[in-house]
């Protein structure tokens, strides 16, 4: 064996070690960023549910602006007069 082919063998064996260094760590960071998404859809879901009620307050200014027009009118009726 020649010593070109030594040099190919041992920077073939280099490039796959580097390659399986690389698999090695791309797996486990998606493994963490799995684990992270779990983290990330269990505090969304939290927070939907804490601020569900928020879509609310819109029907409770409609019902509070529906009861202030009736006393204001209420109270123009008691004065005697009307809109």
């Amino acid at each position: 064996m020649t010593a070109g082919w030594m040099i190919g063998y041992i920077i073939g064996a280099g490039v796959v070690a580097v390659v399986g260094v690389l698999v090695v760590t791309a797996t486990l960071q998606a493994r963490r960023v799995v684990s992270q998404a779990g983290d990330i859809i269990a505090a969304l879901e939290e927070t939907r549910d804490n601020t569900s009620g928020l879509w609310d307050v819109a029907k409770v200014n409609r019902h509070l602006e529906e009861i202030i027009d009736a006393a204001a009118q209420l109270r123009l009726l008691a004065a005697g007069e009307r809109r």
